[in-house]
């Protein structure tokens, strides 16, 4: 789990780390040049005589990992000095770009590197100068607020849905659900907090992703191929669908399921 976070403070991603450590009560530091104009909060250590270059450098090293937040394809010097000297040091470095990905599977991709590298010392920076700074600290504060929790769940993080996966090995002792009501209440006796959790914070969109694991499980344990007309009518009738086939019933229930665990289980943070 994150302990501390360290950057540069220059604005963008670098100072909106530093303003999560504050918020979420981490240990937090880092280095920045003499006489620049980092906030004085966040009593950086300033170095005389040295260079961006160096600055960068020292906070590669001092760090267990670096996660560099770019928008776009970006190929900044600092980006480059971050990259060398990850490499060099054999440190690990994420390069999260905020356009191609954001909210929150954007946290969980970053949760996941940091329970994999077993980060304490975080070092974040990024791009973020001038007129877009604004909007980079305001999409990288939300982004790490989210990490902070999802990384403190460290067990499991890395495969999401094995309570389900693991229940498939078992033999199904219940009658199946007949309607999308029990069916929603047998999953989520079924599911782990954390996945429930994972689930809760997905956008609709990502909710495809969940076809293969909870979807099979559906499928296999529901009787929907066989038997159970009464959960196929239940979900033709909430899709507004009366030819929906059985093999689509899945993403009915899936959907069912999120409206629910979104109201139950879904990270909010306190401002």
């Amino acid at each position: 789990m994150i302990e501390k976070i360290i950057s540069s403070g220059k604005p963008g991603a670098a100072v909106a780390a530093l303003e999560v450590a504050v918020k979420l009560g981490l240990a937090y530091g880092g280095w920045c040049l003499e006489g620049e104009p980092a906030p004085d909060k966040f009593r950086l250590d300033r170095l005389p005589d040295a260079s961006n270059r160096s600055v960068t450098e020292k906070a590669v090293e001092d760090s267990h990992g670096s996660v560099y937040f770019t928008a776009g394809e970006t190929a900044s010097i600092r980006l480059e000095t971050t990259r060398k000297t990850a490499l060099h040091l054999n440190k690990p470095l994420l390069i999260q770009d905020l356009d191609g990905e954001n909210g929150f599977s954007a946290s969980r991709r970053i949760a996941v590197w940091i329970v994999e590298n077993q980060i304490k010392v975080l070092h974040v920076d990024g791009e973020g100068e001038g007129h877009v700074a604004y909007s980079v600290a305001d999409k990288v504060s939300k982004i790490l607020e989210s990490t902070f929790f999802l990384s403190m769940m460290e067990t499991g993080i890395t495969a999401p849905l094995q309570s389900v996966v693991e229940r498939e090995r078992r033999p199904q002792r219940e009658n199946p659900p007949e309607t999308i009501a029990a069916a929603v209440n047998h999953l989520e006796r079924t599911l782990s907090l954390r996945d429930k959790t994972t689930i809760a914070n997905m956008t609709s969109d990502e909710l495809v992703s969940l076809h293969f694991t909870l979807g099979s499980y559906i499928n296999e344990h529901f009787d929907l191929f066989t038997a159970n007309t009464g959960l196929l009518t239940d979900c033709q009738r909430r899709s507004g669908q009366w030819g929906l086939a059985p093999k689509d019933v899945a993403a009915v229930i899936i959907r069912a399921l999120w409206d629910r665990l979104r109201a139950t289980c879904r990270i909010r943070i306190v401002k």
